[in-house]
């Protein structure tokens, strides 16, 4: 197993393939567990660098998150291109991910080659939105999703969905902006994903319109199947559509 210890974080990494490299970054309370067989997948055609965010799956497990997530996990990003020597990079993030992967692209952009953003919640969390998300994780704890979670994070799966809800909380009081920096500085050509269905995000198409708009080098495309996220409820379509995107041919 391989690790990058960065600050008081230590986080894990795994590596997958040869050629370009391409991050791919999961959701918040899942890990880089959920990515695997579509990681396995892009492997064809990429070197795919997995990682499993701060205080998830693999990483060292914390009782309380950095308020500034997001971000956050973009300066562990920057510091594995450079133990990795990579300087230019592609990244696919789906849902918090996709967070993760714009702030990165807006704070790196000479090292981004090109982004996919999937099935995220645009440019802001709401109090009440958080708080919604916070209820919900507390009955899916009695509704199934237990075993999903201890999948991703083993025995500890409860002290990491907990300590991601406290975050996302205390977040969506502190910042307006999920986007730190204007994202008018992206430069990289960025897709931007969703289904119109998605089962968590409200108004997804509004919300991710919104974002794309104020990128100068961005495609929409949402469809009217699927559930969240998007890239892994209709994985054929979306492989179809990302290596066409990532290859320059969509």
């Amino acid at each position: 197993m391989s690790f990058i210890s960065y600050g008081n974080y230590e986080i894990y990494y795994e590596t997958i393939g040869k050629g370009e490299p391409l991050f791919m970054i999961h959701g918040n309370t899942a890990s880089s567990k959920m990515l695997k067989e579509e990681a396995i997948y892009y492997s064809n055609f990429y070197k795919i660098i997995l990682v499993d965010m701060i205080g998830h799956g693999k990483s060292r497990k914390m009782e309380v998150f950095p308020e500034d997530y997001w971000v956050e996990n973009t300066k562990v990003l920057v510091e594995l291109c450079d133990k990795l020597k990579i300087n230019k990079v592609n990244i696919l993030g789906t849902s918090g991910g996709a967070i993760v992967a714009l702030n990165f692209a807006i704070n790196k952009p000479e090292i981004v080659n090109k982004v996919i953003a999937d099935s995220f919640i645009g440019e802001k969390l709401t109090v009440p939105e958080a708080q919604r998300i916070k209820e919900e994780r507390e009955i899916a704890k009695k509704n199934g999703a237990v075993k999903f979670w201890k999948y991703m994070h083993g025995k500890d799966w409860e002290k990491v969905v907990d300590a991601d809800s406290k975050m996302l909380i205390n977040y969506a009081r502190k910042y307006r902006n999920n986007f730190k920096n204007s994202l008018n500085k992206i430069s990289c050509p960025v897709l931007i994903t969703g289904s119109l269905k998605d089962n968590l995000i409200n108004d997804i198409g509004k919300r991710l319109t919104n974002v794309a708009k104020q990128i100068n080098s961005s495609l929409t495309i949402f469809t009217s199947e699927g559930e969240h996220p998007l890239m892994l409820s209709r994985k054929e379509l979306y492989r179809n559509i990302a290596i066409k995107f990532l290859k320059n041919n969509l």
